[in-house]
């Protein structure tokens, strides 16, 4: 019995290859037909009975190519196991190269609970530990580390990410054993993969070789948020691979203590804050977490590691998350987003939840009590700054009192403080009404609930006051609802931030601060206004600043801040997620309301 397959190889300059048939079947068993190929021309055909591997089979090209392997796809993303038994028709595709030396340097970059990804902080800190060591005449990189089960990271050029190699080069998931060793998201029959994190899921102390093949990179155009000065985040290689080995239990652990904490649209403005407000509180594992959830806000869960080595405590972002994938099931009624992969979630009512998280289980519950708001209170500025003392607040309480900017808004501000260098901050809350002094309770606001700010730091490791660095005049606002304190410069007029478009085909998801894609205060100082031209489909969201800073990541204003009054505001509504998306060609005013901090978008006829 004989099957036959025909399929495409990819690759067109002339070759030279012998061409043998295996056996043709008869009364022997069932035969298969294994079809090498490389472009349209087929190498050769060789039948293999039912059962049994294809003879090893190297083919040779003419021009100096070398072979490399044997592909499953055309697009040669996912290489054949040519040891594999044959149970169908097969059809293997031909890798070649030309040899180029490989000039670049190659790094660790990641998060986790080993020492090494730990001190990486996704690749915020990079030395020569984290650096893969290229072998003599060889486009082959090493590196041997130990690795915690959680730990994620790739190998990249530096802090930007750029020639990235993740989970899709990895040559193999598994031991010999059949342990899943490594996982990653993505499919193996595309480039998805090959952006994916590596995650750990073995401890142990590993080596890593990365072989490169620089003369069959490519770029991933279409890629979310590709640009041409931005391209070597999207340079993928076509033959690459992580081979592994693991040698042994891990050598070097120390102590690490992970916590989690709530991040969201709203609730931190996406922002990683590292606060008793966000926290959860932990012991034997279960994690727990009372806060006042707006309907409708979105957010999931991020973590931090903290290590503690001789005597001396540092900390990171971590590389666990707790997502829709966490939710028990009768938790879900609560939550909106739940997916198998695990999303970002959303709460579905106004109330504070109860969020108790077991990091065995990797379960999250979640309950809602709608009759618990918080308190009202009043917010007031402490310290020594401008010449004055700890406690002036206390004497004159009016002076130093944040004032509702809107009612109802929860957002509290006081205007042009003068703040010296060196002098400390922070801020008091008060029971709404009550006097404001010592003997009644208050709750103290520092810098661990500072948005970044360079013009500030932590009075010290052991005094969590604000200090200022930069001496000035400042606007103090407070956000009682994420609990979020923002110090900008003083500016004597409306225009106080800037606001920047930014979307996938617009100019990518980082925020370029290219002066076409500004947007610019009305003549009145009430609205920040730009003129959009869609032709084709937009995602896109806006990023505000305080006046003249390009500093993090600013604050995200989306899908969630769409007002009422525009009349094109539908087209931008796609019903879910967290950006606006147009999918309707035509020219669009974009308008920001500096008093509702709403956005509306009005056709342009």
């Amino acid at each position: 019995m004989k099957k036959t397959l025909i399929a495409i190889l990819a690759t067109s300059t002339a070759l030279t290859a012998a061409v043998a048939l295996g056996a043709c079947g008869g009364n022997d068993g069932t035969f298969y037909t294994v079809t090498y190929m490389d472009g349209d021309t087929v190498i050769k055909t060789e039948q293999v009975k039912e059962g049994e591997a294809p003879a090893a089979f190297t083919p040779t090209k003419d021009g100096g190519y070398q072979f490399v392997d044997w592909f499953a796809t055309p697009n040669k993303n996912h290489r054949y196991d040519m040891s594999a038994a044959i149970t169908q028709d097969v059809t293997v595709y031909a890798g070649f190269t030309l040899y180029k030396e490989d000039t670049r340097t190659f790094y660790i970059l990641g998060s986790g609970n080993s020492e090494l990804l730990f001190s990486s902080n996704w690749g915020k800190v990079i030395t020569d530990a984290h650096k893969l060591t290229k072998a003599a005449g060889k486009n082959e990189y090493t590196i041997t580390c130990d690795l915690m089960e959680g730990d994620q990271f790739q190998f990249a050029l530096n802090d930007a990410w750029e020639n990235k190699r993740g989970f899709g080069y990895l040559a193999a998931t598994k031991d010999a054993t059949g342990k899943e060793v490594f996982s990653g998201q993505g499919s193996v029959y595309d480039d998805s993969a090959k952006g994916s994190n590596i995650v750990c899921e073995y401890a142990g102390n590993y080596t890593f070789t990365l072989k490169t093949y620089p003369n069959e990179d490519y770029y991933n155009t279409s890629g979310q948020g590709y640009t041409e000065d931005r391209k070597e985040i999207y340079n993928l290689g076509m033959y690459d691979t992580i081979e592994w080995v693991r040698n042994g239990d891990v050598v070097k652990s120390a102590v690490t203590v992970t916590d989690f904490y709530i991040k969201g649209a709203n609730i931190t403005a996406w922002k990683d804050m590292y606060n008793d407000a966000t926290r959860m509180v932990g012991a034997n594992g279960i994690y727990t977490l009372d806060i006042y959830l707006k309907a409708g806000d979105e957010f999931m869960f991020t973590s931090q590691v903290t290590k503690i080595e001789g005597g001396e405590t540092t900390s990171s972002t971590g590389s666990e998350y707790i997502k829709s994938n966490n939710l028990t099931e009768e938790s879900r009624t609560l939550i909106e987003g739940y997916t198998e992969a695990g999303a970002n979630m959303k709460a579905t009512k106004s109330g504070t939840y109860t969020f108790t998280y077991d990091s065995t289980a990797k379960t999250l519950k979640v309950t809602c009590d709608e009759t618990k708001t918080p308190a009202a209170c009043d917010y007031y500025i402490d310290g020594n700054f401008d010449g004055g003392n700890y406690g002036d607040f206390i004497t004159e309480p009016a002076k130093f009192k944040l004032t509702e900017t809107e009612e109802g808004s929860g957002v509290y501000a006081i205007e042009n403080v003068k703040l010296t260098a060196g002098s400390e901050l922070l801020l008091r809350s008060y029971a709404a009404g009550e006097t404001a002094d010592w003997n009644h309770t208050h709750t103290d606001y520092q810098y661990a609930y500072l948005a970044p700010n360079a013009a500030f730091e932590a009075a010290s490791a052991d005094n969590n006051n604000i200090k200022v660095k930069t001496e000035g005049s400042y606007d103090i606002t407070f956000d009682s609802y994420s609990k979020i304190i923002t110090i900008a410069a003083h500016i004597d007029s409306a225009d106080k931030f800037d606001l920047w478009l930014k979307g996938d085909t617009l100019n990518g998801w980082d925020a370029k601060f290219d002066p076409q894609y500004r947007m610019t205060i009305s003549a009145d100082g009430k609205t920040y206004e730009y003129t959009l031209t869609i032709e084709d489909s937009l995602e896109f969201g806006i990023v505000k600043y305080n006046k003249g800073s390009q500093e993090g990541y600013g604050d995200y204003i989306g899908l969630s801040a769409l007002g009422t009054a525009g009349d094109a505001n539908a087209a931008f509504n796609p019903g879910s997620g967290s950006n606006f998306k147009c999918t309707t060609a035509g020219t669009y005013k974009v308008v920001y309301t500096i008093e509702s901090g709403t956005v509306d978008f009005y056709e342009v006829k």
